[in-house]
């Protein structure tokens, strides 16, 4: 595995989330695909370098899984958008970290 490959493949996810501003069908469904491409890539680093990885693996999954199931269970269109753009957020922030962790440690 090359980290910079995983880097590259974080960087071009990174850029189709942070064009998504609003919640509707379609980005609900870009959001939930990166989420799920971004667990892989990060299931990945963390078999490899599981020191490095841990903390990423164990609990920015774990909150990003929370905020989306916080966004399906929003009653009104205000909590949703609010909801999504929490949700939106912490994969955006999820994978900054990672990226900035395999610059950091691996390179």
């Amino acid at each position: 595995m090359s980290f910079s490959k995983e880097k590259a493949k974080l960087e071009k996810l990174l850029m189709s989330v942070e064009n998504v501003k609003t919640v509707d069908e379609l980005n609900m469904e870009i959001i939930n695909d990166s989420y799920r491409e971004y667990a892989v890539i990060i299931k990945a680093l963390y078999t490899k370098q599981p020191n490095i990885f841990g903390n990423l693996y164990n609990y920015d999954l774990r909150e990003i899984k929370n905020n989306k199931k916080f966004t399906k269970e929003s009653f009104t269109n205000k909590a949703r958008q609010v909801n999504f753009a929490v949700y939106r957020d912490s994969i955006v922030q999820a994978i900054e970290r990672t990226t900035e962790y395999i610059t950091s440690y691996l390179q």
